[in-house]
């Protein structure tokens, strides 16, 4: 029982980062938020696009990802910079 609480936990955590990082790139000026697609995963951050973005966005993304109480890592991986 002590897992599922856990998990449970795990996934109100990941639910919580994932729409905070997706609401400080929607309220960033030059960051085109509403392009990238944000996933979390036990606090870790996949940020993603099919829109060309700017390596200075790229980056700006990732930068604002990891100021988000509770965020392990940020993967960019899936962000294609131009």
């Amino acid at each position: 029982m002590a897992g599922e609480v856990t998990k449970a936990k795990e996934e109100t955590q990941d639910t919580w980062i994932t729409t905070k990082v997706k609401a400080d790139l929607l309220t960033t000026n030059g960051v085109p938020g509403s392009d990238i697609k944000v996933e979390t995963n036990r606090g870790v951050v996949s940020l993603s696009s099919d829109a060309a973005i700017t390596e200075s966005q790229k980056e700006q993304a990732v930068a604002i990802a990891r100021r988000i109480k509770g965020v392990q890592a940020v993967s960019s991986a899936g962000l294609k910079a131009e």
